[in-house]
């Protein structure tokens, strides 16, 4: 190898010189600062050169044990009656950057503590003033013993124990006062440990994917394969991961796939470190590109880099946590209990519950009969009372799961097996999720196989692809069965007991997000696949026809929900012919309402689902008409206002009132308010009489049904930056806004808008006093709406910080609504709406509306706008213009906050 070509050296240190160096100091301080310093970044050379971290973590642990002995021996402390120790991780021989140093200050009694309480207190703080991360504790021997025998961890620390220097007698005597004979029977041990990781995923939800998953404590991480060697040492009296092989606890694939899991999270550990400076476990949003980056994962025409490295991270924590399981259970079965009777129950010829798990008889029958690599978990959905799949049995899956290639997926046997279970009436996501950790699924299916993992980059998506889509069947089944769910959703649950063949949705939540492993279109590719794959199931044409078109068309609804002004029946129409029939609709509804809730339950609002009944229910309404029968948007418009003025008449306003009031709407305003809001708008504007004060009422949207959001009416004389002004105030309130109906009258110059919130937890506000401080503000700020600048003061959060989205402006014109479609995507930032309004009153356009979404850390909202003549945009010049003004202004905006 050339020079160049040379890895960098590993940091070395002479343990004689420097205890020579630090006996001739005066201070030990300026002999260790700047060893410290250069192991650091020697250290950290050598990873960005080799990405080598399983050798450094063993390495600094050796580095720093030879610092620490030599400071115990030149500060004077004896090598009797005390010893340092070292615990823990530290214990082990791992240390990453900035892991805690964990030390055991062991004194033979209290006489010792006495004697030595100043030297040991002068070395505790010498530790401190060379800034290492030391987490101490200074006990006798006899304290050591009681404190083990109550706390879990402290026992844990000390089976890892490991004599620095000192009293090497008085270490042997800690280990032996604290051996298995003595405290913590191994059986008693294991399963106080057992219950500690499961009640630490319980804690993380039970769930592999995390958008900034921890790699030391969440599933499928550093923790669960400490735990499975802390568990098992206890019993076998050593717990390395070589020591559990050479017991024949471990077979060479767990070996070598247990070690290949360690280290690449220690790689990332010691990344998250590296770059931080500081003890930094978490994959924070703003560090995940920096890690992937660093350890090697590049950017293609495909996918980000960070979305290959995290990928990999997540198969990382569902391969761990599959050997996690297996492993766990099988000591539990074949060690802890192996003197035990064991209760056995006769399934059927091939199969007994061994204590509760499900355990091959037949080693073989998976090599004669492959069928059984899934039926075995159609038996586990029919045997209730099933705790588990037995360790063999799950090794025996792993063993034969190569048998699964495309002559096996095209066999019309297990072809209706599989389907055997989708049809299944109970436990069939727990199945499908158990079929996928051990790794059956993704072989059964290559579609689903290549989304095992897949996470998309933003903060819209909190799951993985894979995890999302058994959460969208999960959830299919709560429906039904679930009564908290089915009261959160009545509509849906509902709908889903009109279904009658319900596999046809859980289908459809399997395969509609498969495409996304492939270039192009993902709602067209995962038609092909769903296609492709009800073929090969034998489905009935229709059946078959039908999983492909909610496959293709399953985001059809909720962007409608978004795009369409639900009360116009000219808008919903061409919906419900593209929708075609009740039961398209009703199967379109459950999977768009499953298929937003499991992709992040917090884009499930109280509005959204407002939105989405009220636009089931319209397009339930022009089924019902005929799509033949095209709706006459003059009747309807004239049957709002005749039931409005009805209504107000009952209330005691006459006509002329009536008439006055409404003055010169546009015929929009009673096709976009409805009755409701058009009947409470009269009242308020009539009660404000002819005060010039600007009139701001708040009530809930959906009277006398359930509350969706929050509606602010605001009736006052149009001014300059309005919109910019309100918007901006609704903001610095910390309020969401869902919709804005913004009217002007030609005549009087009055505006007439409406504007849909939710507080910052996404719910309506009900708190009366808030929403009079709401309302207070508001009339406030719309009293001078020229200051509104100085109404935005909220930062932008740190996660939206990390995403740099492309501003996207797209201008188009509605011909049946005579108006011009603006619609921007853009990054999310506190004031964007009130940048907005300023930007389009500086080019005299006329608001008539706009619609909010965000998904995120990205808006992608559509404005309803004029020009200053009141006509749609017809003058491609004018609409470069607005387009260049946008795109600059939102840039300016967003470089404005990030520097702050």
């Amino acid at each position: 190898m050339s020079p160049d070509n040379e890895l960098p050296a590993l940091p070395v240190i002479n343990s004689v010189q420097l205890l020579q160096d630090l006996q001739a100091a005066r201070s030990p301080l300026p002999v260790i600062r700047p060893l410290l310093k250069q192991i650091q970044e020697q250290s950290h050379h050598y990873f960005r050169a080799t990405l080598d971290a399983a050798t450094l973590v063993r390495h600094r642990a050796t580095l720093i044990d030879q610092i620490l002995s030599c400071l115990w021996q030149s500060s004077g402390l004896p090598q009797h009656e005390l010893a340092l120790i070292a615990v823990g991780g530290y214990g082990r021989g791992e240390l990453h950057p900035h892991s805690d140093i964990d030390l055991l200050l062991l004194c033979r009694d209290e006489q010792a503590i006495t004697t030595y309480s100043e030297p040991l207190q002068r070395f505790i703080t010498l530790l401190w003033d060379l800034k290492l991360d030391v987490g101490h504790s200074v006990r006798t021997l006899a304290e050591c013993v009681t404190e083990a025998g109550k706390d879990l961890t402290i026992i844990t620390n000390m089976m890892e124990s490991r004599l620095l220097t000192g009293d090497h007698p008085l270490h042997e005597q800690l280990k032996q006062a604290t051996a298995p004979d003595r405290l913590w029977p191994a059986q008693e041990f294991f399963q106080a440990k057992w219950q500690e990781l499961r009640d630490r995923h319980r804690k993380h939800n039970d769930s592999e994917y995390n958008l900034e998953p921890n790699v030391k404590k969440s599933p499928g991480t550093l923790r669960d394969i400490q735990t499975i060697c802390w568990a098992t040492m206890r019993y076998f009296g050593e717990g390395t991961l070589q020591s559990l092989q050479q017991q024949g606890f471990l077979t060479p694939f767990e070996f070598e796939r247990l070690q290949r899991s360690l280290h690449f999270l220690w790689q990332v550990r010691y990344a998250l470190h590296m770059l931080t400076g500081r003890e930094e476990d978490r994959l924070l949003f703003d560090l995940q590109r920096e890690v992937a980056a660093l350890l090697g994962f590049r950017d293609d025409k495909s996918r980000l880099g960070v979305e290959y490295f995290m990928g990999r991270f997540y198969r990382n924590q569902l391969a761990t946590m599959e050997l996690c399981d297996l492993l766990l259970l099988h000591f539990n079965e074949d060690f802890m209990k192996r003197d035990k009777v064991h209760e056995i129950v006769t399934l059927s010829e091939h199969f007994v519950l061994n204590n509760g798990y499900l355990q091959l008889q037949d080693a073989g029958l998976f090599a004669r009969e492959p069928g059984w690599l899934l039926q075995v978990f159609v038996l586990m959905a029919d045997t209730p009372h099933a705790k588990g799949i037995h360790s063999d049995t799950i090794r025996a899956l792993r063993d034969h799961r190569h048998l699964i290639d495309d002559q096996y997926r095209q066999n019309p046997e297990y072809n209706a097996i599989f389907m055997e279970l989708m049809r299944h009436r109970s436990r069939v996501v727990r199945e499908l999720s158990r079929m996928m950790r051990y790794g059956i699924l993704g072989r059964y299916i290559p579609a689903f196989g290549h989304i095992i993992g897949m996470m998309e980059h933003d903060l819209f998506h909190v799951y993985t692809v894979d995890e999302h889509s058994l959460r969208m069947m999960r959830f299919l089944r709560q429906l039904r069965f679930d009564d908290s769910i089915r009261e959160r959703f009545p509509l849906a649950s509902g709908v889903i007991h009109r279904v009658q063949k319900k596999e046809l949705l859980y289908l459809t939540a399997l395969l509609h997000d498969t495409g996304k492993s492939m270039d192009g279109d993902h709602t067209a590719n995962s038609g092909e696949i769903a296609a492709a794959f009800c073929r090969q199931h034998n489905l009935r044409p229709t059946d078959s026809h039908l999983v492909e078109w909610l496959c293709t068309n399953h985001l059809l609804m909720s962007q409608a929900s978004q795009r369409l002004e639900i009360n116009n029946p000219e808008d919903i129409h061409p919906f419900a012919r593209e929708v075609g029939d009740q039961y398209h609709l009703d199967l379109l509804y459950l999977i768009s309402v499953a298929d937003i809730y499991s992709t992040n339950p917090k884009l499930w609002t109280s509005w959204r689902a407002e939105q989405m009944s009220d636009l089931y229910h319209s397009t339930q309404a022009a089924l019902r008409r005929g799509l033949n029968t095209p709706p006459n948007k003059d009747a309807w418009i004239s049957e709002v206002q005749q039931e409005a003025l009805a209504q107000l008449q009952q209330k005691g306003l006459s006509e002329a009132r009536v008439r006055q009031i409404w003055g010169d709407p546009d015929d929009d305003y009673f096709l976009r308010e409805g009755i409701d809001n058009v009947v409470w708008h009269a009242l308020e504007i009539d009660a404000h009489g002819n005060s010039n004060a600007p009139l701001v009422s708040i009530r809930q949207t959906s009277a006398g049904k359930s509350e969706g959001a929050t509606q602010i009416f605001i009736y006052m004389k149009d001014q300059v930056n309005l919109f910019a002004a309100t918007t901006a105030t609704l903001d610095q309130l910390n309020l969401n806004i869902q919709d804005a109906r913004i009217m002007t009258s030609e005549k009087e110059h009055n505006v007439v808008d409406t504007y849909v919130v939710l507080d910052e937890n996404n719910q309506p506000i009900s708190d009366p006093a808030r929403i009079e401080h709401i309302r207070q503000t508001l009339v406030q700020a719309l009293s001078d709406p020229d200051n509104y600048t100085t109404i935005i003061q909220r930062r932008t959060p740190r996660a939206l910080k990390q995403f740099k989205v492309e501003t996207q402006v797209t201008i188009s014109t509605d011909p049946l609504m005579q108006r011009t479609v603006l619609e921007v995507i853009a990054a999310d930032r506190p004031g964007l709406l009130a940048r907005m309004g300023a930007i389009l009153s500086a080019a005299g356009i006329q608001l008539q509306g706009a619609k909010i979404l965000t998904e995120g850390e990205r808006v992608s909202d559509i404005f309803y706008i004029l020009d200053q003549h009141g006509h749609p945009f017809a003058d491609a010049e004018q609409c470069l213009a607005l387009k260049d003004a946008i795109i600059q202004g939102l840039a300016e905006q967003v470089e404005a906050q990030s520097a702050v």
